[in-house]
């Protein structure tokens, strides 16, 4: 009987009440799985963070890019002002040595040498262009009709003369009581610049 003895009855007391173990087996098996659950939800809403993450740094990477484009046209563009400005100072700052430079009694006696006797200088007018050429515009006065026509013959003949043009004419009828009064508006070239 030594192998009956050796055998468990199950119906004799103390028994093994297996219960706790299995009740802390199931607890922790189903806190395991509540646990799993909610790694799972942490890892999923994680990577879409990271692709919105993604996603926000390459727009934010695309709007870098564009700003930067922006910025160096808009350098470009100040730079190509900065030079357009500088040109146009420089234009102003030629034109005004052109004035200082400009003989003034070289163009007086020249068109004293020019002009017909009987025809007065009443108004001149310059504008200094670049090249050095001075866009004239000469009031004068004459005693005859024939005196517009001498007159704009005399300059059309001389070298340092060009581009004559008879802008008005007023004779002593149409309110010149002193002669007949006419404008010109001519283009001098200095010898210097021949």
């Amino acid at each position: 009987m030594a192998g009956a003895r050796d055998r468990i009855d199950f119906a004799r007391r103390p028994f093994l009440d297996e219960r706790p173990v299995w009740l802390v087996i199931a607890v922790a098996v189903l806190l395991g799985a509540v646990l799993l659950l909610a790694n799972v939800r942490l890892w999923v809403g994680f990577h879409r963070d990271v692709a919105s993450v993604r996603q926000a740094i390459a727009d934010l990477t695309v709007r870098g890019r564009a700003a930067t484009q922006a910025s160096a046209e808009a350098r470009d563009a100040l730079r190509s002002y900065k030079l357009s400005a500088m040109a146009i100072e420089s234009r102003e700052l030629l034109r005004l040595v052109a004035e200082r430079r400009f003989s003034w009694t070289g163009l007086l006696a020249h068109l004293e040498r020019t002009l017909p006797a009987d025809v007065r200088l009443a108004r001149l007018t310059p504008r200094f262009g670049e090249g050095g050429d001075v866009g004239l515009d000469v009031g004068l006065v004459g005693r005859t009709p024939q005196t517009v026509v001498k007159t704009l013959g005399a300059l059309s003949a001389d070298p340092l003369f060009h581009d004559v043009v008879l802008k008005n004419e007023t004779n002593p009828e149409k309110g010149a009581p002193e002669g007949y009064s006419f404008e010109l508006s001519v283009v001098f070239t200095p010898e210097e610049h021949k």
